[in-house]
């Protein structure tokens, strides 16, 4: 009797594992966008390249410190090098002696030190790598702007399909209802066979599309999940709905705070400092140095360790000038194609802005159109739930044909579909008016 007790408890302990390993989450779409700032890969990626352009301008600061190194080296000489001296020094004119010159052991060593006083290059460059800095944080506001409105457009999807499982469903429990209805009349031969066919094809159809529905929210919560770090046993609950006001105000139309039109100005800028330092190429630039070496010199290897004396100093500082004269007319020919790319900029620029303005327009008359069209269908799903109640009623009591009945029931669930697929896109137009006018990350605040 007691093993009888076992698969029970193995099936309990399995409940209290699954149990403990789900977490339920409620996740209103701040929350959700917020997790999905600390989790998507591409945040995370343009977050790490702006750190590796922080390490390129202290790398390009280097360039204006000190720099010091040191040198040695040692030599053995197996056979001294020989030299031919003129026979005039030993008395032997017209002749070349050969003569051996230096020791068998020969050992130096020092130190090199250099130190950059003004070139015009190097300090373009640094401003040149901030600037690189600076663009980079337009990058990330870049990556943090496409998730934040990847995820709230499927935030808000998987609202709609949650709405619409819930208006399916209740009309589902109706047709639960008139099917036992309707099998009652066709026991009593009160109706054809044909209409309580009908009436079991239309429950068939909607257990399916629920179905499908239940299928596709269970595929976008796996989305969400993803996007915002959880793990797949997660449950989330979304407690922001589509009835819900918006979340920031929408902004007046401003199109200078587009991130699109705030990139082509870094470009300027940045093209601007590639001219300057073609510029500072033809400036003469200046720097110090100093080497301060010793060496030795002995015939015993001993010697090189042992004879302090035999170890000789060097040292040297001085000034170093480059004086730049002729590249070629290389410069000026580059120069020209900066200016080039400039006007490219200012073109593209215009263009963009005048794009950006259309784009805009369109979004807020667009958020108009569907704030009247979502009033109008929200009156629209009241009338035809009234209209279906009220039919499904006369029905019931025999007062009406099937035909009206799934008529009505038709155009119920049509109403209730247009209006929840009219508030998503209203919510998505909002979301496109706010990221023309480059506030869309407003949402998070």
């Amino acid at each position: 009797m007691k093993w009888k007790n076992v698969p029970l408890a193995f099936g309990l302990i399995l409940v209290l594992q699954t149990a403990i390993a789900q977490k339920k989450i409620e996740m209103n779409l701040k929350q959700c966008l917020e997790m999905a700032l600390q989790n998507d890969q591409r945040v995370k990626l343009s977050e790490m390249d702006q750190t590796r352009l922080k390490y390129q301008i202290r790398q390009t600061t280097g360039m204006g410190l000190p720099q010091v190194s040191g040198s040695g080296s040692f030599q053995n000489f197996l056979k001294l090098p020989t030299q031919l001296i003129p026979g005039e020094f030993f008395g032997e004119p017209g002749t070349l002696i050969p003569v051996q010159f230096g020791t068998n052991y020969n050992m130096s060593g020092g130190i090199q030190v250099s130190q950059l006083i003004y070139n015009q290059s190097f300090l373009v460059s640094l401003q040149i790598s901030k600037r690189m800095t600076e663009q980079g944080s337009l990058e990330v506001e870049k990556s943090r702007e496409n998730t934040v409105y990847d995820v709230a457009q499927l935030y808000y999807m998987a609202v709609l399909t949650d709405l619409q499982i819930q208006y399916l469903t209740e009309t589902l429990e109706k047709m639960d209802t008139l099917t036992s209805i309707t099998k009652v009349q066709l026991d009593k031969q009160l109706i054809k066979q044909v209409d309580y066919d009908r009436v079991n094809v239309n429950h068939t159809n909607l257990q399916t599309e629920v179905s499908n529905l239940k299928l596709m929210f269970l595929q976008q919560l796996n989305m969400l999940k993803y996007f915002t770090g959880n793990t797949p046993d997660d449950s989330i609950v979304l407690t922001t709905t589509v009835f819900d006001k918006r979340i920031v105000e929408l902004p007046l139309l401003n199109s200078e705070n587009h991130l699109s039109l705030r990139e082509i100005d870094q470009q300027k800028k940045l093209l601007g400092l590639q001219m300057d330092l073609v510029h500072s190429q033809n400036i003469p630039y200046l720097s110090a140095f100093g080497d301060f070496s010793y060496n030795s010199q002995q015939n015993e290897f001993g010697k090189l360790f042992n004879d302090r004396k035999g170890w000789l100093g060097t040292s040297v500082v001085g000034l170093s000038l480059n004086v730049p004269i002729f590249s070629g007319a290389q410069r000026h020919y580059q120069l020209k194609q900066y200016q080039i790319q400039f006007q490219e900029l200012n073109l593209s620029r215009d263009y963009t802005k005048k794009l950006i303005e259309t784009g805009t327009r369109n979004a807020l008359l667009k958020v108009h159109s569907l704030e009247q069209t979502a009033g109008s269908q929200n009156k629209n799903v009241d009338l035809a739930d009234d209209v279906y109640k009220v039919i499904f009623n006369q029905y019931s009591q025999g007062y009406t044909s099937l035909t009206d009945l799934l008529s009505a029931e038709s155009a119920k669930i049509s109403a209730q579909s247009t209006f929840a697929q009219t508030l998503v896109q209203l919510r998505i137009a909002e979301l496109d008016l706010l990221k023309s006018n480059g506030n869309l990350l407003d949402i998070i605040k």
